[in-house]
């Protein structure tokens, strides 16, 4: 985000949005190695809209908000590791996922949409002391929603894992919300 002209202009969607000045409160990210508790170390944003996923668009919301209540408030003590499946997983109808556009395969699978969410994890991840244990991309031309080469895949053969190798514990927080995917 930068201010232009009295208002924030935020990316978004591939494109630019204004926000007048006031309607928003800026918080930066605090270096790791002065962080206190609760401060904010960083985060990533990906986009998606009613659109996605033609017929099946709804489910594949559905399926980012089930995913993102998973891992959102997962805490991670120093040297925990954590794995997308594990928290996430199995991806299937008796878990609660429905029937989705997908990369790979048919083009279809129940759990369709959840890569999204470990693709902005990945993204807010590389912003601090971790280490990728597991990461997979889905394919070398990538996905609509990241930048080439910072997609995670997830599934039956692929996961997304981390240790935190912070000197403190460190909490994830996960929001889907009209059309934004935010990771902090």
């Amino acid at each position: 985000a930068r201010m232009e002209g009295g208002q924030a202009v935020l990316p978004m969607m591939r494109s630019q949005a204004p926000l007048p000045a006031g309607s928003f409160e800026l918080e930066e990210y605090i270096p790791w190695d002065q962080a206190k508790p609760g401060d904010l170390l960083g985060g990533a944003t990906t986009f998606f809209n009613r659109f996605t996923g033609g017929k099946l668009g709804a489910s594949r919301r559905e399926n980012i908000a089930l995913a993102a209540s998973r891992v959102s408030a997962v805490v991670l003590q120093p040297g925990a590791s954590f794995s997308f499946n594990a928290v996430c997983g199995p991806y299937r109808r008796s878990n609660g996922y429905r029937l989705a556009p997908s990369i790979g395969g048919d083009g279809v699978s129940e759990g369709g949409g959840v890569c999204q969410v470990s693709t902005t994890l990945l993204q807010a991840v590389l912003g601090i002391p971790a280490k990728i244990t597991q990461w997979e991309l889905h394919q070398q031309s990538g996905v609509r929603y990241a930048p080439p080469g910072l997609d995670a895949s997830v599934g039956f053969y692929s996961d997304f894992a981390f240790t935190n190798l912070l000197p403190y514990a460190l909490r994830l927080e996960v929001q889907p919300q009209n059309g934004a995917l935010s990771v902090w």
